[in-house]
């Protein structure tokens, strides 16, 4: 691998990645039929190819203290940068290596049996990395899996991507080549960011061409500078269509399970639906991308002489052992109720049973239920036993319906947050630390959320054994800093006991929002 220069002079930035969450994973190949491991139920292993500065995997070592860590990176920077947060934190579950991974067995120094892993995680590397790279990512996933392993892959796919290749080649000719005199990594972004505005308005905006160029403009404006100085300027990004990644993955002995999330499926046209009914899965997947115009996949693998049989389609039948959880705002009306996503996609509810488990899945937002004790909950005993079946069997396909458009999620247990504010409540170690040097915390969803300064300090003062006196205490030395005014119904307080006063009255709704955002720890 050749860019170790450019990843030491740029980091990458650290984000988490809710999709790489094992417990995620584990639910979503569960559903199509593999038997994953659940960390709620069993230790694991898991490995991070790429680990970068180790955010992603930091956030579930944090996450899952009974399971084991591994990331490599070929980026010392990123190592040390990593490393140094794990020591504040005190995680002794989490090892993270410096290293090539078309070396990867040498790098990681240990015994066979330690190298093998329930988890691999290769997110933001496969199409960014040479040819024998990429070999060697796949021979490492099937190698080092174990009999019920998963490895998620994310890579750039086809069509969609040809839209952004194509603006990607034009920002890298333009700064690469035709400025006369090499610029810093910033100012390459800037630069691009400027003749990418000069050429979408120069091009109609009437026009196929003028609408895309406007499109990826606003996207690059939108994007984190460092990822974008990585995404244009290194010298390989190279996607693929689906039957190529699936090719590629058979020839390594993986076999393909699932998404990380469930793929929307557009309205088609009944020729288009007799098409796709006639063609087998991983055709119909590659079609779904032409229909999608897909840019992006996360994609889940298993060995292929993994044991269970891997379904075509999600089994409604599947969903009995897991849990779920939602993100939607409800809205009811008379005799339905329209759902919200936080994306901005709708739908419209009409059935009894599925809007009464959708608003008890909202109430406890963002915690998780299990589908047995949701059914429990909203379907009525008092039914003969066969209506009560019809009620499961509508309410288990409406979910998966549902988990299409990204109105539900599936877990394999409860999530390790709570709605109860208890008398010492308490965040993880990892949030009180982040909300020291950052706008971003990152909650017990795996989760990295922006937050004002104000809710940052009350996160730091929930360590679990400070009781909500002592963070009214910590909250007052907040806001009777020097510069620092609160307001309240429209104007400045200035007495010190109204002072007291409103501060101890909003501890108990800030901390129920935490706990609301995914925050407060079980």
């Amino acid at each position: 691998m050749t860019t170790l220069h450019t990843y030491d002079l740029v980091p990458y930035p650290d984000f988490v990645h809710p999709r790489t969450n094992p417990d995620n994973i584990a639910a979503m190949v569960r559903l199509f039929g593999f038997n994953a491991v659940s960390l709620y139920d069993e230790t694991s292993r898991v490995l991070e190819l790429g680990c970068g500065q180790a955010g992603n995997l930091i956030s579930l070592a944090s996450l899952y203290p009974e399971s084991q860590f591994t990331g490599i990176d070929m980026s010392r920077g990123h190592i040390a940068a990593g490393q140094a947060i794990i020591d504040q934190l005190g995680l002794d579950n989490i090892t993270l290596l410096v290293g090539d991974l078309s070396e990867f067995s040498r790098s990681l120094n240990s015994s066979e049996e330690e190298n093998v892993f329930d988890f691999i995680l290769v997110h933001g590397v496969y199409s960014w990395v040479p040819d024998d790279v990429r070999r060697h990512v796949l021979r490492i996933c099937h190698d080092c899996l174990s009999p019920r392993g998963v490895t998620f892959i994310s890579y750039n796919t086809l069509p969609g991507w040809h839209a952004k290749g194509l603006v990607r080649e034009v920002l890298r000719h333009h700064v690469l080549t035709t400025l006369k005199s090499p610029m810093e990594p910033m100012a390459m972004i800037g630069e691009a960011k400027r003749f990418l505005a000069d050429v979408a308005e120069s091009v109609p905006e009437s026009s196929g061409y003028g609408k895309l160029l406007r499109e990826e403009f606003r996207s690059l404006n939108a994007s984190n500078e460092a990822y974008l100085f990585h995404e244009q300027f290194e010298a390989i990004n190279e996607a693929r269509y689906f039957h190529q990644f699936i090719d590629e993955t058979t020839a390594a002995g993986l076999q393909y399970v699932c998404e990380a999330s469930m793929s929307y499926v557009p309205s088609q046209s009944t020729a288009m639906q007799q098409r796709m009914r006639s063609l087998p899965r991983l055709a119909r997947e590659q079609y779904l991308d032409y229909l999608c115009n897909r840019t992006f996949r996360q994609s889940l693998l298993c060995r292929t002489d993994a044991v269970d049989l891997i379904s075509d389609s999600p089994g409604a039948a599947a969903m009995e052992p897991l849990w779920l959880s939602t993100e939607v705002t409800c809205n009811e009306t008379d005799h339905e109720l329209q759902i919200v996503n936080p994306d901005g996609a709708s739908a419209t509810l009409a059935s009894t049973v599925t809007k009464a488990a959708v608003q008890r899945l909202a109430t406890i937002q963002y915690a998780a239920e299990s589908f047995r004790d949701l059914c429990g909950e909203v379907i009525d005993k008092s039914q003969s036993l066969e209506q009560q079946m019809i009620d499961r069997d509508l309410l288990r396909a409406e979910l998966i319906q549902l988990a299409h458009f990204g109105m539900v999620r599936f877990n394999t247990g409860p999530l390790p947050l709570t709605r109860k504010v208890r008398k010492k409540p308490k965040c993880s170690a990892l949030a009180r630390l982040q909300a020291t040097t950052s706008e971003f915390a990152t909650s017990q969803r795996h989760v990295a959320v922006r937050l004002d300064e104000a809710t940052r300090h009350i996160i730091t003062l929930c360590d679990g054994q400070t009781d909500h006196a002592g963070i009214t205490e910590g909250m007052m030395s907040f806001v009777t800093r020097e510069g620092v005014t609160l307001q309240h119904e429209g104007a400045s307080i200035t007495d010190p006991e109204v002072l007291r006063k409103v501060v101890a009255e909003k501890i108990l709704p800030n901390l129920q929002n935490l706990a609301t955002m995914g925050f407060l720890m079980r």
